[in-house]
């Protein structure tokens, strides 16, 4: 079985806010090798493994906190992502009056520009709600649903929805996440 991919882009996007501050030295001293060399060059694959990424946002995660990170996978989608997608995004955003349910009916193609290899899938209950389910090959680390809830943070934003997730969960098999989420 493949494992998933994260693009150079992605990498590069998530290291932005972290290079300039205190913490990424003590960041870049708990990387191996090769996650050190993907970290000081994002661009030099345009895929990187998974396992690799998720060792860079543990320890990310063990240096400036859960939280935090959940804001940096904002501001990746945001400042780097949103130029990429918006075009991809600008009719169905016209032709829908800015749904929420619209945008995560067409999440899988505007992921595929940072990730590849996961499945999504979105389930709407009623006009204001729905289950969106991101599939992996394998078990993902737990910080992988901060990344999504920085993504449904940017999908309410765009959409101008007053929006939340009700429950999220972690499969146990650990390679499925789901999102209740309303607006």
């Amino acid at each position: 079985m493949a494992d998933y991919e994260v693009s150079g882009a992605w990498v590069d996007a998530v290291l932005r806010p972290l290079r300039n501050t205190e913490h990424f030295p003590a960041i870049k001293a708990k990387l191996t090798p090769p996650v050190l060399a993907m970290v000081n060059s994002p661009f030099d694959e345009t895929w990187h493994p998974a396992l690799q990424v998720e060792a860079l946002v543990e320890a990310a995660i063990s240096v400036v906190g859960a939280g935090t990170y959940e804001a940096l996978a904002y501001a990746a989608v945001k400042d780097r992502f949103a130029p990429i997608i918006m075009p991809m995004l600008k009719s169905t955003l016209a032709s829908t009056n800015r749904s929420p349910a619209a945008v995560l009916s067409k999440l899988e193609p505007s992921v595929k520009t940072a990730m590849r290899g996961l499945d999504i899938l979105w389930k709407a209950d009623n006009e204001t709600s729905g289950i969106l389910q991101v599939r992996y090959p394998r078990p993902v680390a737990a910080h992988v649903e901060g990344s999504w809830r920085g993504v449904l943070k940017y999908i309410f934003e765009v959409t101008q929805a007053t929006g939340r997730v009700e429950r999220s969960r972690h499969s146990e098999a650990g390679n499925t996440l789901q999102y209740l989420v309303s607006w």
